[in-house]
């Protein structure tokens, strides 16, 4: 009877465990961004010095990330942006995932996060900032995909208020070509 017991919660356990794992979306097409730093579920390891080339050259450094395809982005609530800017130089609809719910999603802490583009140039927003504000990661502009080689994949938008302009230090910047997010410093 015990052996019997012993079986039963282990292989409840064993269940249990699998459930929880399955709960995290793995993704299946090509991976546009990755998060790395202080995030509560995670869909792959630390940054690997081979297999992360591009990574390990913006100086990401993480234990473990979550790494985030087209489809798992488009899966999230999506929220628009109307804004003028000097890349496109006409207003345009931004459309894309809220920012809040890409961090609720991935059970991000409440800390300062870091935007890094393709090219490494980089800026960040302070919990306060976010909350305040209706920051998208745009995969779009007036319904077409922002693609690579021009601001996409990912550009963080939001609609700046009236005096709001970038901190001298990058803080609230519009990043565009975003590939990583450093959640804690």
């Amino acid at each position: 009877m015990l052996r019997a017991l012993i079986f039963f919660w282990i292989a409840l356990v064993s269940f249990a465990a699998l459930a929880e794992d399955s709960s995290v979306p793995e993704p299946e097409g090509m991976v546009l961004l990755t998060v790395g730093g202080l995030v509560g579920k995670s869909n792959r390891g630390p940054v690997d010095k081979k297999r992360d080339s591009a990574l390990v050259k913006l100086k990401a450094d993480f234990k473990h990330g979550f790494a985030f395809d087209r489809d798992m982005l488009l899966a999230l609530p999506q929220g628009e942006v109307t804004a003028a800017t000097p890349e496109l130089g006409d207003e345009a609809v931004f459309k894309g995932p809220l920012l809040k719910d890409v961090m609720v999603s991935i059970e991000a802490a409440k800390v300062k996060i870091r935007f890094v583009a393709s090219d490494g140039y980089s800026g960040y927003l302070l919990p306060e900032d976010i909350d305040a504000s209706d920051y998208i990661l745009a995969l779009e502009a007036d319904g077409k995909p922002l693609g690579l080689g021009g601001q996409g994949p990912l550009w963080l938008m939001n609609t700046r208020k009236v005096g709001e302009t970038v901190g001298e230090d990058n803080r609230g910047s519009h990043v565009w070509a975003l590939v990583y997010m450093h959640v804690g410093d």
